[in-house]
């Protein structure tokens, strides 16, 4: 084995990922993973995909490997510079006559505006000096309106009763509200108190556990990497992937599984994870010390099932 390839099962089997987790990250065939651990590159498709598989490899364990891959400059390259030289000595020099027809256009195109320029001031001093009449000299008619608005607007205005019967009947109607409003919320809280939702376990036994949601119509889960990586793997009953990654330390995932019947989580690493099912904090059977590795899988009982 060389020092590289111990480098990189270290740090695999620091996170609790086996080569078959690896595999399914990268997409790398199995065989060519334990050939990069074993030092073993003759057996990859070439030079090119040796760099390529140990570089994804490194990415998925978070380990640094660029002063094991060292590039050299190839024949390739070399070739590609000359090309580009070539293809600047070749490039067209623009000719005399080119750059004196340039600022003929553009004497053409001044001469036009210059030529409407005038017709466009005479224009717009004729709407400003409109405008400034219209504003100055306003029509006998907008006096009359607004003389007529203010008449109405005074005869309008009638005296109202410090105390009626109609305002104390509205008082004691906004009173009767707010007592039906604080029985209706009552009536709600109390709804909400006996569909308390429960997590029950079915079975524990070493890698595998098994509990049943009860109680409640939705099932959200929240993934949270609270104190290290960890790899996640996600199943539902007819054994579809649904999620499959890395969880980073302080980050968390979220996921709705109202729809699904039951699913499987395939954790790496329990004493790194916090889970909680509708905000609800799940503590693992079997304790994380004991059992790193771990298998949950949650059937879905739903209250109108």
């Amino acid at each position: 084995m060389t020092e590289l390839g111990k480098i990189l099962r270290e740090a695999r089997e620091a996170k609790g990922l086996s080569i078959d987790d690896v595999q399914e990250l990268t997409k790398i065939q199995k065989r060519y993973l334990e050939a990069i651990e074993e030092g073993n590159y003759e057996i990859l498709p070439g030079q090119f995909y040796v760099r390529a598989f140990i570089r994804q490899y490194a990415e998925t364990v978070n380990v640094d490997v660029s002063n094991f891959l060292v590039e050299k400059p190839t024949v390739e390259d070399a070739e590609e510079g000359s090309i580009q030289v070539e293809e600047v000595k070749h490039e067209e020099i623009p000719t005399r006559s080119s750059k004196l027809k340039e600022p003929l256009g553009v004497n053409v195109k001044s001469s036009r505006v210059m030529d409407y320029l005038p017709k466009i001031l005479i224009a717009i001093l004729i709407i400003g000096i409109c405008i400034l009449i219209y504003v100055m000299f306003p029509t006998k008619d907008n006096d009359n309106n607004s003389a007529n608005t203010n008449q109405s607007n005074a005869n309008s205005e009638i005296e109202k009763p410090d105390n009626n019967a109609l305002d104390e009947n509205k008082d004691d109607q906004a009173t009767n509200d707010d007592t039906t409003d604080d029985v209706t919320q009552d009536d709600e809280n109390q709804t909400e108190e006996e569909t308390t939702q429960k997590i029950t376990v079915d079975s524990a036994e070493g890698k595998n556990t098994t509990v049943s949601l009860t109680g409640t119509d939705v099932f959200k889960l929240e993934v949270i990497g609270a104190t290290g990586d960890v790899y996640l793997g996600i199943k539902n009953k007819a054994g579809s992937s649904l999620f499959a990654g890395m969880i980073n330390k302080s980050k968390n995932q979220t996921f709705d599984f109202t729809d699904e019947e039951e699913v499987t989580l395939n954790i790496g690493a329990t004493q790194s994870v916090e889970l909680r099912i509708n905000d609800e904090v799940f503590e693992f059977p079997v304790s994380p010390s004991e059992s790193v590795h771990q298998y949950i899988t949650i059937k879905n009982l739903k209250m109108n099932q």
